[in-house]
């Protein structure tokens, strides 16, 4: 067996076409690289059973192993013997076949899921070839070979598309005109199919929703495709809500008051009774041991993980963040950001911009000591919200309207006539109340601005303030669309908390403290989202604002004076 090897070997090694080579009784394939034996590449690597040449010198660990392989093959260990020959000779004529998954895996890019391509630079998906791959490839020409060597996975880069790279280093997009070229994706449609098509296995979907903007981030029409749909309801799909960005809310918010209002949202907006609510900071990291353990739970050794949400939702975060206490065993305190494996572990590009995720991308090593596979898909496009593609804003300013830190309340004290403009993009006015006045609570990023004022100039104010006084948006010719107004009736139960909100979808809310009934006017576009809810956070800022123009993040201090808040 052993002469049979070689010989098929070295026959293999003077051709100059690529052969595959199957050891016999061992079924073990390798690929051998077609080069000339006379060439100083074969002559580094001779067969285990030449002798030394004169003056050339041998490793004595090399001449062990060769040594050892020959042992094995005359044993008639097959399968050994080529996994040892193969070891001691991978730089030489033997290199392991490449794996067809791995192919396919390496031809999408693993932070958006996007076919990557090279030869159209402002076609998505374009990507430049690393430095270690073009080294690679040029040795294989300075060997004559065609056949591409494969560094182990430990020391293989992770190619990105240029979109990807340009986002994850400097945070914006390469070329904002090839957006339009993007491919659309019917979320709902293909996970509905695919959760069909697919029996015997557990299905468990993961919904990333943003506490921030919860009313905007909440999924309701795949979330309702998903339960009403026949093939999966005799699925026994489990659905596990996971309410991000907690790290965002003030501290007073208790895990317990959260809670308990996302379960009286759940049951008002007709979600499936048996979701499992999961509050996190994929941020911090907070909640993040104790939803890796309900998901594997849920999924199983052999299951199927799903992660959908909305745009901007934090859901790339959340699959990092997992991913990182995956690859630390669990334990928050040790490891690296290293795979089971050896390798890095691949991280989603994630960005304050909508639609980073283009395509179905497969999730490896998500869950510690589980072998489910999971997947992430493309965020929803929700178009009553501010923050998605579909909004009239630059990406610099959707990036204003995603809070960075941790939100502040801007209370107003609102007699009846004044109105409380909301950057140039919305503003609530106070019609009627019990003891004409009533509280008003802003939350929303500290880059907005806002003016506080009577309502007859509110309309001519906030248009010849737009990109000066009042921001987003930055640029006062932007055609924004027209604003129309929608009432609320406000029921209110104490004078010193809020008690209902009015939520904007991509922008925050107003909290509303009266006792009493009291009529409120929101202004927005059309398209975006007004819905009046439970107060999420019914507390007061501790200083009241004043009428005028007002801000929460410091004016650039001038020479020799302190920053002005």
């Amino acid at each position: 067996r052993s002469r049979m090897l070689w010989k098929t070997v070295r026959q293999a090694a003077q051709v100059r076409k690529p052969r595959m080579v199957v050891a016999p009784s061992a079924r073990h394939t390798f690929a051998c690289l077609p080069f000339n034996a006379r060439t100083a590449a074969g002559a580094a690597c001779p067969s285990p059973l030449a002798k030394p040449r004169a003056g050339q010198q041998q490793n004595k660990g090399e001449m062990m192993r060769m040594q050892s392989a020959v042992g094995l093959l005359r044993v008639g260990s097959a399968r050994e013997a080529t996994s040892v020959a193969c070891a001691s000779t991978i730089q030489g004529n033997l290199a392991p076949a490449e794996d067809h998954g791995e192919s396919e895996k390496s031809s999408y890019c693993p932070g958006c899921g996007i076919k990557l391509q090279t030869h159209d630079d402002g076609a998505p998906g374009f990507y430049k070839e690393p430095a270690a791959l073009k080294a690679s490839a040029l040795s294989d020409a300075a060997l004559g070979s065609s056949v591409e060597e494969f560094a182990p996975s430990a020391e293989r880069p992770l190619v990105f598309c240029a979109r990807c790279f340009s986002i994850r280093n400097y945070g914006r997009v390469k070329n904002p005109d090839a957006e339009d070229r993007l491919p659309s994706f019917d979320v709902a449609s293909k996970l509905c199919s695919r959760i069909g098509n697919i029996k015997g296995i557990r299905q468990t979907l993961l919904c990333v929703v943003d506490i921030t903007d919860f009313d905007g981030s909440v999924p309701h029409q795949t979330l309702a495709r998903i339960a009403n749909d026949p093939l999966i309801k005799e699925k026994n799909v489990s659905v596990v809500l996971a309410l991000n960005k907690l790290d965002l809310l003030p501290r007073v918010a208790s895990d317990q008051r959260i809670r308990s209002w996302a379960n009286r949202q759940i049951r008002s907006l007709d979600l499936p009774e048996d979701v499992t609510v999961k509050l996190v900071s994929a941020a911090v990291g907070k909640g993040i041991p104790d939803l890796a353990a309900t998901l594997q739970r849920k999924v199983g050794q052999y299951g199927h993980l799903w992660v959908f949400g909305a745009q901007n939702a934090g859901k790339s975060s959340l699959i990092n963040a997992l991913r990182k206490y995956s690859a630390e065993g669990g334990d928050r305190g040790a490891g690296g950001s290293r795979g089971r494996e050896g390798g890095p572990v691949p991280q989603l590009t994630e960005a304050s911009l909508p639609g980073t995720t283009i395509g179905f991308v497969r999730l490896d090593e998500l869950l510690a000591g589980s072998r489910c596979k999971a997947f992430d898909t493309p965020g929803l496009l929700h178009r009553y919200q501010y923050t998605s593609t579909f909004s009239p804003l630059t990406y610099q300013e959707i990036g204003m309207l995603l809070p960075k830190r941790r939100l502040k309340p801007r209370t107003y004290r609102v007699p009846v006539g004044y109105t409380v403009s909301i950057g140039g993009l919305a503003r609530v006015d106070l019609i009627s109340a019990p003891g004409s006045s009533a509280y008003f609570t802003l939350w929303c990023s500290d880059e907005v601005t806002t003016h506080f004022g009577k309502t007859e100039n509110a309309e001519a104010r906030q248009a010849a303030s737009v990109g000066d006084k009042l921001v987003p948006p930055l640029d006062p010719e932007v055609g924004m669309p027209n604003l129309v107004s929608s009432d609320f009736l406000v029921e209110g139960r104490d004078w010193k908390r809020s008690s209902e909100d009015i939520a904007i979808a991509g922008l925050g809310w107003v909290a509303v403290g009266v006792s009493g009934e009291c009529e409120v006017r929101a202004w927005a576009p059309k398209s975006v989202l007004l819905c009046q809810r439970d107060a999420l956070m019914p507390d007061y800022a501790k200083d009241f604002e004043r009428p005028g123009f007002g801000m929460m993040l410091p004016v650039a201090p001038k020479k020799g004076r302190r920053a002005k808040w």
